[in-house]
């Protein structure tokens, strides 16, 4: 018998800390003051404004860096499917499957930081059983919000790319941005999502007071190092990475882009969707009582970058995709 659930699936942005995959080598969070504010320096008299309180296999910790990590406050995603599967799912076989919900349209949620809510989805079915994966696809034009005092003048750029200063910070709404270009001049990519894609868009603004932050998108074009220029490796670029996460969520994660027809995808311009495939460390157990809990992992997941100028100029944020995991209680 099936666990039948009425919209019962919560869903949690939380204050948990994650490593960013998709974005550049940024390592360690933004170090801030007792004040709170983001701490810059470049007493180096050079462009590598923040301090790198980590390190790793290219810096030691303490070195001065031109980027850091920050947590947004809201994220705006589009899901397709979410579901536990038997077989790993992550070359396309989601025969194993069972789905918490499947929209071919998706469904779009704006999921604030320490928020629970239920997420708006039709009632679903689950038959009890043994579930040693997870598998979720989601659109890959990623929405977020974000706003953050400096602790010294910073320049930014408006919606309309005017230069403003300033020690408060926040997302602009300009863009689209990507981390992959066609080339390395920036030239233009125009992707599924009808947005076209160039260099050089600094989506942040500065100024002497706090502005009401926007919605910044960035499409995760590619998950391997390259350009658009080239195509993407197999299975959609399919990316494996390190055992992360906590609790039922902790596990290996699997990553492809798909196509809009969810297949997977070849080139940047026909990336629409990714597959997120999870093997869990501890296989989640499902019973005719369980409940299920959505938690979307995003501290420290965008990275702030500055220019390469001593001059505390903000190049860009960008977005590292959350980390999903399901908790299933009974």
């Amino acid at each position: 018998m099936k666990t039948l659930n009425l919209n019962k699936l919560t869903i949690l942005l939380g204050l948990f800390l994650v490593s960013a995959f998709f974005t550049s080598s940024a390592n360690a969070a933004c170090v801030v003051n007792g004040d709170g504010a983001i701490v810059t320096s470049y007493a180096n008299g050079d462009g590598r404004p923040v301090t790198d309180t980590v390190g790793d296999e290219d810096n030691e910790a303490g070195v001065q860096v031109d980027s850091c990590l920050v947590t947004p406050t809201e994220y705006k995603l589009v899901f397709y499917k979410y579901g536990i599967c038997k077989a790993d799912p992550s070359l396309g076989d989601l025969s194993s499957c069972e789905f918490l919900f499947k929209a071919a349209a998706g469904v779009e949620h704006d999921i604030e930081l320490n928020v629970s809510e239920i997420l708006p989805i039709p009632e679903f079915a689950i038959e009890p059983g043994i579930y040693p994966y997870s598998y979720v696809e989601l659109s890959n034009k990623l929405g977020m919000k974000w706003s953050a005092t400096m602790d010294a003048a910073t320049t930014g750029q408006n919606a309309s790319g005017t230069a403003g200063d300033g020690t408060s910070c926040w997302t602009s709404g300009r863009g689209p941005t990507s981390a992959a270009y066609q080339t390395d001049a920036g030239a233009l990519v125009t992707t599924v999502h009808g947005n076209t894609l160039t260099d050089g868009l600094v989506p942040i603004q500065c100024a002497g007071t706090m502005g009401t932050p926007l919605f910044n998108y960035e499409i995760l074009t590619r998950f391997s190092d390259g350009l658009c220029s080239a195509a993407l490796g197999a299975n959609g670029d399919k990316s494996t990475f390190e055992l992360e996460g906590t609790g039922q969520g902790r596990g290996i994660p699997t990553v492809s882009l798909l196509t809009t027809a969810d297949a997977f995808a070849t080139t940047c311009q026909t990336a629409a969707k990714i597959a997120w495939t999870t093997a869990l460390s501890t296989s989640l157990t499902v019973t005719e009582d369980s409940k299920f809990e959505m938690m979307m992992l995003a501290t420290d997941s965008n990275t702030m970058l500055w220019d390469s100028g001593v001059n505390n100029d903000i190049y860009k944020i960008e977005s590292g995709a959350p980390r999903i995991m399901l908790t299933v209680t009974d």
